[in-house]
């Protein structure tokens, strides 16, 4: 009977022990807030202390990320930045409190958390994005777009495909860029037709886009492209470009042609083109003679291209 009680005792003290030591070291919330404005603090007299600061929020979770959010409103770039730095410490721990953010009527804050899900990169935050890019404000669209090709859904190749044909600029150049992360091949035809965009940064996402998927039939598809009679000239320096920032050797004789072209830009696009080849010397010697090139413009891509060759840039 004595031992039984003593057992329990025992026990009974184990138990309290055991709920003292994980409450312990637990912060509150007016903590968590102070380490927060630490964080986010632009005065050097915090410097030291930011590190250990980020390191407990970090540690806190989620609960540091609701507080963090509770600044979000603030419109502060320090702010902002500092929840930043949470959601990237806490990972796809950070997507579900984020995801709650997506659905604020305040379309900054909106924005914000599609942002900050893009960063974390998690596919969880692939079906929450899609739904907040179809949001009638264009500022929360264009976040969750421009995010969606960090998550690597494939699930979501439709709406970026939906999206190239957007009136916003902003969202075709976002929509181009995702897909290129995603680097689903079937989208080669639609990243193409961007190529002669009124936009010349959706041009260049586009190509871009479509050099970072690659392959044979990406090639392929820009040669026959480049064959076409009606192409728009616009259209025909990126399909150049893009060649070049595939390396493509089919290319390289349709490049080497085109230093001979009549018109200037054709030649000086193709410079540009070349100085993606590295450790060719038949590239490096027809780049030099481009160096004499009539057109000033031609030169200079020459010079340009032969200086990355050189890794001068």
């Amino acid at each position: 009977m004595r031992d039984f009680s003593y057992k329990t005792i025992a026990l009974g003290i184990i138990l309290i022990m055991s709920f003292s030591l994980m409450g312990f070291g637990r912060m509150s919330k007016e903590d968590m807030r102070r380490h927060f404005l630490i964080l986010s603090a632009g005065d050097l007299k915090y410097y030291e202390q930011f590190d250990n600061s980020r390191k407990k929020l970090s540690r806190a979770g989620g609960d540091a990320l609701e507080v963090a959010i509770e600044y979000m409103g603030r419109q502060s770039p320090r702010k902002r930045r500092a929840i930043e730095w949470i959601a990237e410490d806490l990972g796809e721990t950070a997507v579900e409190p984020l995801t709650y953010v997506l659905t604020r009527p305040d379309e900054d804050d909106a924005a914000f958390a599609a942002y900050l899900l893009g960063v974390i990169g998690s596919k969880k935050a692939a079906v929450p994005l899609m739904l907040s890019a179809k949001s009638n404000s264009r500022k929360v669209r264009s976040a969750s777009i421009g995010a969606l090709g960090n998550c690597g859904d494939t699930s979501a190749v439709p709406l970026l495909v939906d999206a190239l044909n957007d009136s916003s600029d902003e969202i075709r150049r976002k929509a181009a860029h995702s897909l290129g992360k995603i680097a689903d091949k079937k989208t080669i035809n639609n990243l193409s037709k961007l190529l002669s965009d009124p936009s010349s940064d959706v041009r260049y996402a586009a190509s871009y886009a479509i050099a970072g998927i690659g392959g044979d039939e990406v090639e392929e598809i820009l040669l026959e492209r480049l064959k076409t009679n009606s192409i728009d000239p616009i259209e025909r320096y990126h399909i150049i470009e893009t060649l070049g920032q595939l390396q493509s050797e089919d290319a390289l004789p349709l490049l080497f042609d085109l230093l001979d072209d009549p018109d200037h830009l054709n030649r000086g696009f193709a410079c540009q083109a070349l100085g993606y080849y590295r450790g060719r010397y038949e590239v490096a010697n027809s780049l030099k003679m481009g160096l004499h090139d009539a057109s000033g413009f031609v030169r200079m891509m020459a010079d340009e291209a032969l200086k990355s060759i050189r890794n001068e840039q």
